[in-house]
């Protein structure tokens, strides 16, 4: 039940209109429970028998159900009984400000119109002021957080409101200065009548300062912790450079009700000067005479720029509490105790979630956010800060903003700087707001974009960078420099090379690697890892045609000859390939490979016990040497090989993928290939849901190349069903995720089969010639035999 007592007396949904018995109501949800005397003599003062004539309201209250509840002599609303005033107060104290000014309907019970006795009717208007009075509060409140985010304008609109609250008093001596603030600082007509008020009343309202209308953004917090500082206690604001502690600051002073003080350090007592009446100065005699007024809140920017008389006044202050509340700012923690700390640091993802994008531009960082907001370009702000800073600091700064992940003792070398002083230049870059503890840059990519403009002196940067580096990280930045670098940067810089490729090979991107080692073409220690990134490409035939440009001498080497037989055995030349493999002898990565090269082989000739023979051994040399991913990878292949067999699929494949529970990229794999089993083997509907796992473990590896292996089979099984929408909507889900990867033969594939949907001959010949031309002849020819482009008759038996 909800009861409507601002603005109309009415309960929602009901026709009841008896005022007086709803005016009980209204009594009992705003006071509380009651006795019943005490609510008889209130209600019925002139009465001949008052308790008889509560006890006939209480007859017509209990029409409504659960209105009222009676224990003794005791009289209470129902608890299910709802009523605005309730509501309205309890959204206020949860701050929920807005949601509370618009359940304000109107003055409290301004409708009513039944005769009253006197002590009634006064509790009906001191209700109604009390309430107009606390929203006006509410509207207030709303206005100075609009001051302090800048929107002056609004603030002006909502103080406005605030001074014309239907049922609301005139305002007093506490709510004139804040009106008066507010009205002022938006340039509002009202600010005037205001003025006169306070004149009549004998104020002295200060004239409001000049503040700017910077944009503020987040901080709520911090705001409400600093609007319930009491009188007497002592706050403390820190944080690095550009933290915002200024700017909050400002916030309080447009929010009305904060003096803030700017530190001043060239004369004594030159920070609270503004505080000390003409007719008494400041003095070491009295020095805490201005903050002993406890309706005063004081705010002081900058504690380390204040004078030491400034100082050691507050210090006092903190000690004695003489009666004002006291905030001062700081970049350090403080020296003595206080009530309430704030440290500052950057805006969370959160309080910018109205500005999207801002944050990751940002990081969060206060004066970035700002210029942003402002317009203003962000490294224009950093950019003189930067300046500022002695050269070895300025280039420390540099360095670490070009790395994404800064590496501090890297950084350190490059600079020729011993740990001492690299911890000093970190602390004073920290303090300064510019990076965090971890050497990370405040918005790095910003950092980073403006230096590349200085092509020379950010490609020597890269170059100082690169030459300290770890080889496995030092790539990137041996890239950016390669026009500087000397005779002995060339052997290090291919070393790095490699190891780069090596990684981007083994995160699914195998055509990155490809290009990074394109660029190192005549270097022959270089030609097998550029081999199986050809291969990752699916660039079989080229990966061979580099390795055979090397001596003969080299071509005999294991590590070599399995390269070679693995592109051969791709190519479907599995005799010369198995004929290589068998030429590989030992116990490490290259028997592994090559009993790999084997059981591939013996797959093609469909040999299927032969193939999981080798690929059985090829795990167990891969466990010997601790590289479980491609002892799980083999694996897959020796449960394949068991459903060939004639084992049940899920028999087979029960140890892979228990196996790779934890190691998404092998266990998508995996389930793309029992899936495939399982249409072999006639389960086809239980394959979908297989499908849609190894889709969801792949997505979460990152495995882009896997990911499109499983859309191009989910593609072909639609295709089989001859649901070509379908099949086409997975076929292109396939080549969006290959972009980038430069996995040639699964591109070709979905573009054949989606060229075969078309039912477009020329694009159809377009995807063979470049597969041809990437050395793809077995693969050219298994879609040759299987599609069928001109009639669109369903396929016999793609695959992926």
């Amino acid at each position: 039940m909800k009861l409507r007592t601002l603005g109309r007396l009415s309960v929602e949904g009901s026709t009841f209109r008896r005022q007086k018995v709803l005016l009980l109501l209204a009594y009992l949800c705003v006071e509380g429970p009651q006795p019943r005397r005490r609510l008889a003599d209130l209600f019925w003062p002139e009465a001949a028998n008052p308790m008889n004539s509560l006890a006939q309201h209480l007859v017509h209250l209990r029409t409504l159900p659960g209105a009222v509840q009676e224990e003794g002599s005791r009289v209470e609303a129902g608890a299910e009984v709802c009523c605005d005033v309730g509501e309205l107060r309890r959204l206020a104290q949860g701050n929920h400000l807005e949601a509370a000014t618009a359940l304000y309907g109107g003055p409290f019970l301004d409708m009513l119109n039944i005769p009253l006795g006197a002590d009634l009717e006064e509790w009906v208007y001191e209700t109604r002021e009390t309430l107009a009075r606390e929203v006006r509060g509410l509207w207030l409140n709303l206005a100075a957080g609009a001051a302090a985010h800048g929107r002056s304008a609004f603030a002006g609109e909502l103080a406005a409101r605030a001074l014309n609250v239907p049922g609301a008093p005139p305002p007093d001596e506490l709510e004139l200065p804040r009106l008066h603030h507010l009205l002022h600082l938006a340039g509002h007509p009202l600010a005037e009548g205001i003025e006169r008020e306070a004149h009549v009343l004998g104020l002295t309202l200060g004239v409001a300062p000049e503040l700017a209308a910077a944009p503020f953004m987040g901080r709520e917090q911090e705001m409400e912790q600093l609007a319930r500082l009491g009188a007497g206690e002592v706050a403390w604001i820190s944080g690095s450079g550009g933290m915002g502690k200024s700017a909050l600051l400002l916030a309080l002073a447009r929010a009305g009700g904060w003096t803030v003080l700017t530190a001043c350090a060239d004369r004594s007592y030159g920070t609270l000067e503004p505080l000390a009446r003409r007719d008494a100065p400041l003095s070491s005699a009295a020095p805490l005479a201005p903050l002993r007024d406890p309706s005063l809140r004081v705010a002081v920017d900058d504690w380390e720029g204040t004078d030491d008389a400034t100082q050691a006044a507050l210090v006092l202050a903190a000690r004695q509490r003489p009666g004002a509340a006291l905030v001062i700012v700081s970049r350090r923690y403080p020296p003595f105790d206080v009530d309430l700390h704030l440290e500052l640091g950057p805006l969370p993802p959160e309080a910018l979630a109205d500005q999207p994008g801002l944050h990751a531009l940002t990081d969060g960082h206060p004066l970035l956010v700002g210029a942003a907001l402002s317009g203003e370009a962000l490294d224009g702000r950093q950019g003189a800060r930067i300046r500022a800073l002695p050269p070895v600091a300025r280039d420390a700064f540099l360095l670490l903003a070009l790395q994404e992940t800064p590496d501090l003792r890297a950084t350190s070398r490059a600079l020729g700087l011993n740990a001492c002083d690299f911890a000093l230049i970190l602390s004073r870059l920290t303090l300064e707001g510019l990076i965090r503890e971890n050497g990370q840059v405040y918005a790095a990519a910003v950092a980073r974009e403006r230096i590349e403009r200085i092509h020379v002196q950010a490609h020597l940067l890269h170059l100082k960078l690169a030459r300290v580096m770890p080889e496995e990280t030092a790539w990137p930045h041996y890239a950016v420099a390669r026009d500087l670098w000397e005779d002995a940067d060339e052997d290090r810089a291919a070393h790095a090379a490699v190891l780069c490729a090596e990684t981007r090979l083994e995160r699914g991107y195998p055509g990155e690697a490809v290009a990074l080692l394109d660029s190192f073409p005549h270097r022959p220690e270089l030609a097998v890892p550029h081999a199986w990134a050809l291969l990752g490409a699916g660039r079989y035939a080229e990966a061979l045609a580099r390795l055979q440009k090397l001596e003969s001498a080299r071509q005999a080497e294991g590590a070599v000859s399995v390269a070679r037989a693995t592109a051969l055995v791709r190519l479907g030349r599995h005799e010369e390939a198995a004929a290589l493999a068998h030429e590989v002898k030992g116990s490490g990565p290259e028997a592994a490979r090559a009993a790999s090269v084997l059981a591939n082989a013996a797959n093609i000739r469909e040999a299927w016990d032969e193939a999981r023979r080798y690929a059985q051994i090829a795990s167990d040399l891969w466990q010997l040497g601790g590289n479980e991913k491609e002892r799980l990878g083999e694996l897959v292949l020796v449960a394949k090989m068991k459903v060939r067999l004639g084992a049940a699929p899920a028999e087979a494949f029960r140890d892979v993928l228990e196996s790779s529970r934890g190691l998404p990229s092998i266990r998508g794999t995996a389930l793309v290939n029992y899936a495939q089993a399982l249409i072999d083997v006639g389960q086809a509907e239980t394959s979908d849901g297989v499908m849609e796992e190894a889709i969801a473990e792949l997505t979460a590896a990152g495995d882009r190349l896997g990911l499109a292996s499983a859309y191009i089979n989910l593609g072909v099984r639609r295709h089989l069903q001859s649901h070509l929408t379908e099949a086409a909507v997975h076929y292109r889900q396939a080549l969006g995720v290959l972009a980038g990867t430069g996995g040639i033969r699964q591109m070709g594939l979905a573009l054949g089969n989606l060229s075969e949907i078309k039912g477009d001959l020329s694009a159809f010949e377009d995807t063979l010639a470049m597969l041809g031309r990437a050395g793809q002849h077995e693969l050219v020819d298994h879609i040759r035999r299987n599609a069928n482009v001109a009639t669109l008759s369903p396929v016999r038996s793609l695959r992926s």
